[in-house]
């Protein structure tokens, strides 16, 4: 008698160490079969990593010079990260130049509402901001509206630019220059 309570005593305490050690053990595993380990981390798809390489494109975008006096050129890499290549390459100019040397063109507050290109044409569409925000002058506007046309006269089969504010063809911008027809790049404006 004294042996079956020694014998039940030693099974309770197994049991009661076998509950205790049954949550360390991999769940649908044989014995001796190792557990499936989750895929390394770099391994995962992760959203945050930066889209394909085949929508980085390299474009050409027109700002002023420090003087105020000339378009320089300023060759970026921008990804298109879904956006229509006109729209980024505008909303890059928006955004302003990479080089404190360069002077920024459009007010931050602009944004692109579309672009359609079609017969040699890219009709480029903004919010209101673009005269609301604009900081007026012949050369301030000057350099907007070509920094805008020369910059898509850079994209293939673009040889003018149509601007367009909500939606509507404009007389002007802000009183200087005539934009009620498609205008053509000016290289003349281009420092060499």
């Amino acid at each position: 008698m004294i042996q079956l309570k020694s014998r039940n005593k030693i099974l309770s305490l197994t049991l009661a160490l076998l509950m205790l050690l049954l949550p360390l053990l991999p769940a649908g595993c044989a014995p001796g079969e190792t557990p499936a380990l989750p895929p390394p981390a770099a391994e995962k798809e992760d959203a945050t990593l930066p889209p394909a390489e085949a929508e980085r494109q390299t474009v050409i975008l027109y700002f002023a010079d420090a003087q105020f006096d000339r378009l320089v050129r300023e060759e970026r890499q921008i990804i298109l990260a879904g956006r229509e290549k006109a729209v980024a390459v505008l909303e890059e100019l928006i955004e302003g130049p990479a080089y404190p040397a360069h002077g920024k063109t459009i007010p931050s507050d602009v944004k692109v509402l579309g672009v359609k290109i079609g017969g040699g044409i890219a009709d480029a569409d903004f919010s209101e901001e673009l005269y609301s925000s604009h900081w007026g002058g012949s050369a301030g506007e000057s350099f907007t509206v070509y920094s805008i046309v020369n910059t898509l006269a850079e994209l293939p089969g673009v040889e003018q630019v149509q601007i367009r504010i909500e939606g509507e063809i404009v007389e002007t911008l802000v009183g200087h220059l005539v934009l009620s027809e498609p205008l053509s790049p000016d290289p003349g404006l281009v420092a060499p």
